[in-house]
C-alpha cells in the first residue's frame, strides 16, 4: 500500500494536478479501495485540519502586507536602507538585501518581496552598473527572508501542525536573517570590487534623518506587532489582527496613499491567496492523516531509526529531502508532508523542535528559488520581463550562497535559538 499511495500521489502530480487535489484524491482512492471507513469521515479531518486558530493570522497577515505594498511602504523603505549603506561598496546591493529584510518582516511572503521590493530596486541596480545577472539574482533570492523573518506563514504552518509556540519560532528567524543578510551582503562587496562598482554618494546626517522619519511608520511596524506578542499583550494570532488595523492607519491616515474603496480590491486578492493556502493545509493534513492511521509513518522512519545515525546526519538527510521536494512542490505542503515524517526521528535523536522548524521553513522557502518549479523564479521573470532560463542561471550562485546559510543555521543551533532561550526560557 506504501507504494501505492506515493506512486498515485506523484503520478497526479507529475501530470500537472493541483497538489491539493492529488493528496486528496489520492487519500479518498486508498480509503475507497483498501479500508472499510466511511469516506465520510474525510471531509471531516480535512476541516479539522484548517479549525486552528493559529492558522487565523495568515490571511490577517497577508491582508496587512497587502496594505502596506500599495500604501507607499516600500518606497521609503528602499530610500531609508539606501541612506544608510549606499555609499559603501557593494552599498545599492546591501541596500536591496537590507529592503527585503525590513518588508519581509511586514509581509511574511516571497513572492510579495520580489514583486514589492524588486520592482523598484531592479533598474536602480541596472543603473549602478551592477549587471543584470548579478541584480536578477540579488533580488530574486533575497526575497528568501520574507519567509526566515518573522512573521513568517511557513513557521505559523510548522507551529501549528508541531504544537511548537510560534511566538518561540518568530524570534529564531532573527538568527537565521541575520546568516541571510552578512552572507548575502558580503557576496555584494565581493562583486563590486570585483567588477569595480561606481561608488554612490554618501548621504548626509539631514537626509539620513529625513529618511528615517518618513519610513518611521513603516519601521514600527514589526515593533508594534513583536512587541505586543513578546510583551504579552496580545498572542501571535491576535498580532496579526493588530497589523491590519496598524496597515490601514499609516497607509490611509499617514501616508494617504491608499483610498478605502482600495481596500475592498485588497480583501479580494487576500480571500483568494488565503483560499490557497488554507486549501493547501486542509489536503495536506488529510494526507498526513492517512499516513498515521495506515502506520506508514514508521515504516518509513524506521529503517533509518535502525542505522542509529548521529543528529547531524539525520539533520543532513532532512536537508537533502525537503530541498529536493522543495523543486516540484509548494513552501506549505513542502512542511505539511515531511515535517510530521521527520519529526519522531527528530526528537528521537534530542533534536530541539524549534530548530527543527527552523531549519525546515528554510529548506521549504529555498524551493521558491530551486528550479524547475521554484514559484520566485516564475515571478520575477514575469515581473522583470526576462526569460526563465535567465533568472535560473542569474539565481545558481545566490542558490549556492543559501545552501551555505542553511549549513550555518543546521549545525550552529546557538545563533538560532539563544534568543528564544532568554526570552522562552525552558519552552522547548
Amino acid at each position: 500500500m506504501t507504494l501505492f499511495i506515493f506512486v498515485c500521489a506523484f503520478l497526479l502530480i507529475g501530470l500537472n494536478t493541483p497538489i491539493f487535489i492529488s493528496l486528496a484524491c489520492t487519500t479518498f482512492v486508498v480509503f475507497a479501495l483498501f479500508t472499510n471507513m466511511p469516506l465520510g469521515i474525510l471531509p471531516q479531518r480535512m476541516f479539522a485540519g484548517v479549525d486552528n486558530m493559529a492558522l487565523i493570522a495568515i490571511p490577517y497577515f497577508i491582508f496587512a502586507a497587502q496594505i502596506m505594498s500599495k500604501g507607499g511602504l516600500t518606497v521609503r523603505l528602499i530610500k531609508f536602507a539606501q541612506t544608510l549603506v549606499g555609499h559603501l561598496p557593494g552599498g545599492l546591493g546591501i541596500c536591496a538585501v537590507l529592503s527585503c529584510l525590513f518588508f519581509a518582516a511586514i509581509s511574511g511572503s516571497t513572492a510579495s518581496t520580489v514583486v514589492a521590493v524588486g520592482s523598484i530596486i531592479y533598474p536602480a541596480l541596472l543603473k549602478a552598473g551592477y549587471g543584470e545577472k548579478f541584480s536578477l539574482g540579488l533580488v530574486t533570492c533575497s526575497a528568501l527572508l520574507g519567509m526566515v523573518i518573522p512573521p513568517s506563514n511557513a513557521m505559523i504552518i510548522y507551529g501549528s501542525i508541531s504544537r511548537v509556540s510560534i511566538g518561540a519560532l518568530f524570534l529564531s528567524g532573527f538568527g537565521a536573517g541575520m546568516v541571510f543578510v552578512c552572507v548575502y551582503s558580503a557576496w555584494c562587496v565581493y562583486h563590486a570590487y570585483k567588477t569595480k562598482v561606481p561608488l554612490q554618494q554618501r548621504a548626509t546626517l539631514r537626509e539620513i534623518t529625513l529618511a528615517a522619519k518618513d519610513a518611521g511608520w513603516s519601521l514600527g511596524f514589526p515593533l508594534v506587532i513583536l512587541g505586543g506578542i513578546y510583551s504579552g499583550v496580545f498572542t501571535s494570532t491576535e498580532s496579526a489582527v493588530v497589523s491590519v488595523a496598524y496597515a490601514i492607519l499609516v497607509a490611509m491616515v499617514i501616508y494617504r496613499e491608499l483610498k478605502p474603496q482600495e481596500i475592498w480590491v485588497i480583501a479580494c486578492e487576500t480571500g483568494l491567496a488565503s483560499a490557497k493556502i488554507l486549501i493547501m493545509v486542509a489536503a495536506a493534513t488529510l494526507f498526513s492523516w492517512l499516513l498515521t492511521v495506515e502506520n506508514i509513518t514508521t515504516q518509513l522512519i524506521e529503517p533509518i531509526k535502525a542505522l542509529d545515525l548521529p543528529w547531524w546526519s539525520i539533520l543532513f538527510i532532512n536537508n537533502v529531502i525537503m530541498l529536493f521536494a522543495g523543486m516540484f512542490i509548494d513552501v506549505f505542503s513542502n512542511i505539511l508532508i515531511f515535517c510530521p515524517l521527520m519529526t519522531p526521528l527528530i526528537q528521537e535523536a534530542g533534536i530541539s523542535t524549534l530548530h527543527f522548524g527552523l531549519i525546515a521553513s528554510v529548506n521549504a522557502d529555498m524551493g521558491n528559488i530551486t528550479p524547475p518549479f521554484g514559484l520566485n523564479l516564475f515571478i520575477a521573470s514575469g515581473v522583470f520581463g526576462v526569460s526563465y532560463f535567465t533568472i535560473v542561471r542569474a539565481v545558481l550562485p545566490w542558490l549556492c550562497l543559501a545552501l551555505l546559510c542553511l549549513m550555518i543555521i543546521t549545525y550552529v543551533p546557538q545563533i538560532s535559538l539563544w534568543l528564544p532561550s532568554i526570552i522562552y526560557p525552558g519552552s522547548f
